[in-house]
């Protein structure tokens, strides 16, 4: 028994001394603290700009790095660039003055437009959808109308929106109501 724990003190004292547990060690072990050096003079400091400056990451026109390369769309469209060739939606064929809108779904969260081409076909509207030979978008559904931005890129290089509603016309023809009570048909006013 006797030598089981004098074993065992010795080796607690290697493991202390092995790990630096003595009390003078500690301070002896550590390496002096040298001054620092002073900042470059004003002609280094041009050629040391970059250790000087922060970066700063800027994420616009960047692609996400995150999502996958080959679900994204090649070559798109610009701003102010014309999308004719771009745009696989049949509105894209149409000026914005010639559709008309027919109906509109604004009761619920994603409300829901009809445009009628000159055809007298219906195509249904969301947000964001392309319209036009501009390559407007979709930005608002409102009750009785649809709000179609287009971006134009003026020649000084700025960027212009360009809002254009289309809204249901209102018919010019009286429609008319039947009276149950007295059986009169009269034009409403």
């Amino acid at each position: 028994m006797k030598h089981l724990l004098l074993a065992l003190a010795l080796a607690m004292g290697v493991a202390l001394a092995a790990c630096g547990g003595g009390a003078g060690t500690e301070e002896a072990s550590r390496p002096a603290i040298a001054p620092r050096a002073k900042a470059p003079a004003a002609a280094d400091a041009g050629t040391n700009i970059a250790s000087t400056v922060p970066y700063l990451y800027n994420p616009v026109a960047k692609r996400d790095p995150f999502r996958n390369l080959l679900d994204e769309p090649r070559g798109g469209p610009g701003i102010g660039e014309r999308v004719e060739g771009v745009c696989n939606e049949p509105l894209c064929t149409f000026d914005l003055d010639q559709l008309t809108l027919v109906a509109v779904v604004s009761g619920d969260a994603n409300p829901v437009g009809m445009l009628e081409d000159p055809s007298k076909v219906g195509h249904l509207v969301h947000r964001n959808t392309r319209v036009g030979k501009q390559g407007g978008k979709v930005t608002q559904i409102q009750r009785d109308c649809v709000v179609v931005t287009e971006y134009f890129q003026t020649p000084d290089g700025k960027v212009n929106p360009n809002r254009v509603n289309i809204c249901i016309k209102a018919d010019k023809r009286s429609v008319p109501v039947l009276d149950l009570l007295q059986n009169k048909i009269f034009e409403a006013q």
